[in-house]
């Protein structure tokens, strides 16, 4: 393993109380004249959000990119600058995606690679994230910070087994292990208890696939109804499965054609219905929220894990086992970082369900957050739990890992030990 910075930050700033400062950045492409306007759904911006926090002259912050995928350098990039900004280090610094596979230029594009260079007015995405924690900085205030738990019910599993062919392929499995907890941090006004800010990790997948890689939306419906409309594929009034239809447009067999606007109206009233029941889930959270903290202790640390790897010698997507031959070994980025009897734990890979299982059960502090994607993207690809080695779907079948426990295992213990070094730290 190796460690990187000491437990606290210095800043130039020793006042005592927690100050809080927030802003975001628009960072929506702009239109494509070639291209259908959304017209009344145009209401889905996409924005560099930040959350500047500080106190007893420790100072950190949490960077969330709405874009669905950044390389290891871009979000190296992004936490060195806005770390020097604020004269902290850069484990006090939290730099996630929301992993939304539609943050994209509208077109036929991959939305992958938004992010990795300009966006909108800004030359990188560190420069967006820059202006928004400079904003934040210059914006703070007295503030105290609170966490609480809910449900939400809008995901599944999405690896099953084909009752046709018997092999594994990406469909709704109720019975597979889904984690529907709904985390929410949140800062308050000291002066008029008005909401400054949330932070919510939820393992709730919506159409972002956010936390988890073996998580999917639970409706999918409209999405795969939209799909099937392309291809000329049967529509019925109950759900079809989204594998069947989804591939053949994929994998380049069906052309890309405009939808029906039926269909296309369909989905976007389901994705604002969604939208505004996650939000209001969120917002009954924050408001069951009764313990809250005006000056809490500030400390982060992260370091590396590291686990066998393998390079993978075929290019099946599903349903058959994979070919490979030994490959260097992985390094996955993780951290902690602790907010008075809170502790944010992160990790620079997309995990499976059972992993952050396992590391909310082992962690020593009640109120333990697991976010993902977070500080780093580790060259695994998806990291599966142990158990899950013998599903032949794509995260799998794709992941750079040797098969076995070392992730899981690894990942769990080096976040657990931060966790009670912090903790032993409070005393």
């Amino acid at each position: 393993m190796l460690a990187s910075s000491a437990s606290a930050a210095s800043n130039s700033s020793t006042s005592t109380g927690l100050l809080v400062g927030t802003a975001r950045v628009d960072i929506t492409p702009y239109p494509n004249p070639n291209w259908l306007p959304l017209d009344e759904f145009d209401h889905e911006k996409l924005h560099v959000r930040a959350i500047v926090f500080e106190n007893d002259g420790v100072r950190g912050a949490f960077i969330n990119c709405e874009v669905a995928f950044i390389q290891d350098a871009v979000y190296k990039s992004t936490n060195a600058l806005v770390a020097d900004a604020l004269g902290t280090t850069g484990d006090h610094v939290l730099v996630s995606i929301t992993h939304a596979h539609s943050a994209g230029p509208a077109g036929v594009t991959n939305a992958n690679t938004y992010g990795n260079a300009g966006v909108r007015n800004y030359s990188s995405l560190a420069t967006a994230a820059l202006n928004a924690a400079q904003q934040a900085l210059a914006s703070m205030t007295p503030a105290k910070v609170g966490y609480q738990t809910g449900e939400a019910f809008f995901n599944v599993n999405r690896d099953s087994l084909n009752p046709f062919t018997g092999r594994w392929t990406q469909a709704g499995n109720l019975s597979g292990p889904v984690d529907r907890e709904v985390q929410v941090l949140t800062f308050l006004g000291v002066d008029d208890n008005a909401p400054l800010a949330s932070v919510n990790d939820t393992f709730v997948a919506i159409y972002s696939q956010q936390a988890s890689g073996d998580v999917n939306p639970l409706l999918r419906r409209a999405g795969t109804n939209n799909l099937a409309s392309i291809s000329s594929v049967p529509i019925t009034g109950f759900e079809l499965v989204q594998e069947c239809v989804e591939e053949p447009i994929r994998d380049g067999y069906t052309p890309l054609a405009r939808p029906d606007d039926h269909y296309i109206r369909q989905l976007f009233n389901e994705l604002y219905a969604q939208g505004v029941m996650m939000g209001e889930i969120i917002i009954h959270i924050m408001s069951r929220t009764t313990e809250w903290d005006a000056s809490p202790s500030i400390w982060a640390r992260q370091r590396n894990v590291t686990c066998p790897g393998r390079l993978r010698l075929d290019g099946a997507r599903e349903g058959v086992p994979g070919v490979y031959t030994d490959g260097p070994d992985i390094n996955i980025l993780t951290g902690v970082l602790g907010l008075g009897d809170m502790v944010l734990v992160h990790v620079g890979g997309e995990i499976f369900t059972r992993i952050g299982w396992r590391i909310k059960n082992e962690t020593t502090m009640n109120k333990t957050m697991l976010v993902t994607m977070t500080n780093g993207q580790s060259a695994s690809g998806y990291i599966p739990d142990t158990d899950s080695w013998n599903q032949e779907t794509f995260q799998v079948l794709g992941s750079k890992l040797m098969p076995g426990s070392c992730a899981e295992l690894n990942i769990s213990s080096s976040l657990t030990s931060m966790v009670a070094e912090y903790k032993a730290m409070l005393g």
